[in-house]
């Protein structure tokens, strides 16, 4: 009897949760042009983290600007290559 109650509950609060959940918006991410492929403008300011990508070679390097935005710069470690596109991420 106490097991049937505890089903029912446990259904009742996935199916509270799932109607609660709200969908996320994409937002506005998006790649820019890189200015340089040579070395990281000044202005994406300092490094904030390094992450390996899904490709073995390439790692993520993440730096925050001034107004908070977090920019990704993507380097191919093997070919000693900055990407010629970088992700955007803005605060608010």
């Amino acid at each position: 009897m106490v097991r049937k109650h505890v089903v029912a509950l446990c259904i009742l609060a996935l199916c509270l949760a799932t109607v609660s959940c709200k969908k996320l918006g994409t937002g506005p991410l998006k790649y820019e042009t890189a200015k340089f492929t040579d070395a990281v403008p000044q202005d994406y300011g300092p490094l904030i983290g390094v992450i390996q990508t899904q490709a073995p070679d390439v790692v993520a390097l993440w730096f925050q600007r001034s107004d908070g935005t977090i920019v990704a710069v993507f380097v191919n470690v093997y070919q000693a290559r900055i990407s010629d596109k970088v992700l955007t991420l803005p605060r608010r």
